[in-house]
């Protein structure tokens, strides 16, 4: 039987969370989830975005990178073709999923962040803080800092960053993070929240079949042929959402 990674860290984690409704985090909104790259959205926060969503919350989501790096060298799949492939995706995700569609795509290379100083890095923090502050986002959602993955701790920095600036308070999901052995302890201070989000699980399979690239559909005969873990697909089945609560607004 496939069984999600992180099940002890999962349950250790549940058990000593702060319980929230999803209409309780409706109200602290409009919030903005972060996802290093189409279909992170999905598969770490898919369900909260349907049910804040449904709660009459609004939810943002903006895209770290242009996804293209997932395939290199697939025949007739150049690094544009896949990244509007991929865009195309997202955007389909975010429809079944229900929320805000006016998604931000900050376009970086895929695989290849910049780091804090750089100037892409600063011009991101300019335009994400922005774009927040136009929507009135007050809560950010993004990749946990010890993602082991060089993009989601990118996109961590730079919600950091653009939390202080637009006075957002800032909150981390998991991903990859699940599969970290010694995630319980490296999380044994970390304030968490455990928001109910059964009620979302439904949206958010459905929007995770709109990421067909990821999952081993659309683009074959890669050099690196990237398709998702059965095991990653089952973390769709937990009935709420962890988030662990880094700062609160300045």
């Amino acid at each position: 039987m496939v069984v999600a990674p992180g099940g002890k860290a999962w349950s250790n984690l549940t058990r000593r969370a702060r319980r929230l409704s999803a209409e309780t985090a409706a109200g602290q909104g409009p919030w903005l989830v972060l996802a290093p790259h189409p279909d992170d959205e999905t598969l770490g926060c898919g369900a909260f975005i349907a049910s804040v969503t449904a709660a009459g919350g609004r939810v943002h989501t903006a895209f770290l990178t242009n996804g293209s790096g997932s395939h290199p060298n697939a025949p007739g799949w150049s690094e544009k073709r896949i990244a509007g492939l991929r865009r195309g995706e997202a955007q389909a995700a975010l429809k079944a999923l229900g929320g805000e569609q006016d998604a931000l795509y900050l376009d970086w290379p895929d695989a290849s962040p910049a780091s804090k100083g750089d100037p892409l890095f600063v011009r991101s923090v300019d335009r994400l803080a922005a774009w927040c502050n136009a929507r009135g986002v007050r809560q950010i959602a993004v990749t946990w800092s010890g993602e082991p993955h060089c993009d989601h701790e990118a996109a961590a920095a730079l919600a950091e960053a653009v939390a202080r600036r637009a006075h957002c308070r800032l909150w981390q999901y998991l991903v990859w993070g699940w599969t970290v052995p010694d995630l319980t302890e490296r999380l044994r201070g970390a304030r968490i929240v455990s928001i109910a989000t059964a009620s979302g699980r439904p949206r958010q399979r459905r929007a995770m079949t709109c990421h067909r690239s990821q999952r081993g559909g659309r683009i074959v005969g890669a050099r690196e042929n990237f398709r998702l873990p059965d095991a990653m697909m089952r973390l769709m089945d937990r009935p709420s959402t962890l988030l662990l609560e880094t700062r609160d607004a300045p």
